[in-house]
């Protein structure tokens, strides 16, 4: 039976590791072919390895998404091996949370060159390529940040905010040229690198704030990224889906 991502052609980045690598592993069982995007040549070239022994199709891709140059290459070489990108997942981030007078320079240009510069450059790399297939699919990972205030978190929740303000016009912007572009909202997921930064303790907190009263997977987060790609969203567009348990609703 043919996966719902059959003969796509996937450009996920940040996608070696956390929400990136399960969404990377969930379209390639869908049947697309996945261009895994990281900044480290073993992260990526782990994802890609379990993918293939998988029976998928993967090709790893070194780069770092706030250089434009670097991200335009990524999107070449993945044409190169499996023709022109269908779908692109705007995941990588880079995030240090704190009190804002202690966020230098150098952090702040770091995080708006991966999360939002980051996320402008695919949409430049890929429009040709979705424009030479006909179609296209765009998924930005946003965060319930975009909407909600949070302490120690004012560049995040920019960065973020700015995510999904441009979800909402690239939709009415690439829509003429049959391209959809929806984000993604996740709330409290257990990724390794969270579980490096968030003790027990922590996570039980986060927990008691879901309604559904669980903590979010990556999976989950995969499972909506699979959902947003595929056909079955084919009206869907500019929309901003909040996978995070009803805690945004239910606490703002």
């Amino acid at each position: 039976m043919a996966g719902r991502l059959e003969g796509a052609v996937a450009l996920v980045t940040g996608g070696g590791r956390g929400i990136g690598r399960a969404i990377s592993e969930a379209y390639a069982r869908e049947g697309a072919a996945v261009g895994v995007m990281d900044l480290k040549a073993e992260i990526a070239d782990a994802a890609v390895e379990d993918i293939r022994k998988s029976g998928g199709k993967a090709l790893a891709i070194v780069g770092n998404v706030g250089k434009r140059e670097q991200v335009f290459a990524g999107a070449e070489a993945l044409k190169s091996a499996f023709g022109p990108t269908t779908i692109l997942v705007n995941n990588a981030m880079w995030n240090r949370y704190g009190p804002l007078e202690e966020q230098t320079e150098d952090m702040i240009g770091r995080m708006i060159d991966v999360g939002f510069k980051g996320v402008i450059w695919g949409y430049q790399a890929v429009l040709p390529q979705m424009r030479e297939a006909g179609k296209g699919a765009i998924v930005n990972i946003a965060s319930p940040s975009a909407v909600l205030a949070m302490k120690h978190g004012i560049m995040y929740s920019a960065v973020k905010a700015a995510v999904a303000a441009s979800t909402r016009s690239a939709a009415a912007e690439f829509g003429p040229m049959n391209i959809r572009v929806n984000a993604i909202a996740p709330g409290s997921t257990q990724t390794d690198g969270a579980n490096l930064v968030v003790s027990e303790d922590g996570w039980e907190r986060r927990r008691q704030r879901v309604p559904l009263g669980r903590l979010g997977q990556p999976e989950d987060i995969a499972n909506a990224a699979v959902f947003l790609a595929s056909d079955e969203a084919s009206f869907v567009s500019g929309d901003m889906m909040f996978v995070d348990g009803a805690m945004t609703f239910a606490f703002s």
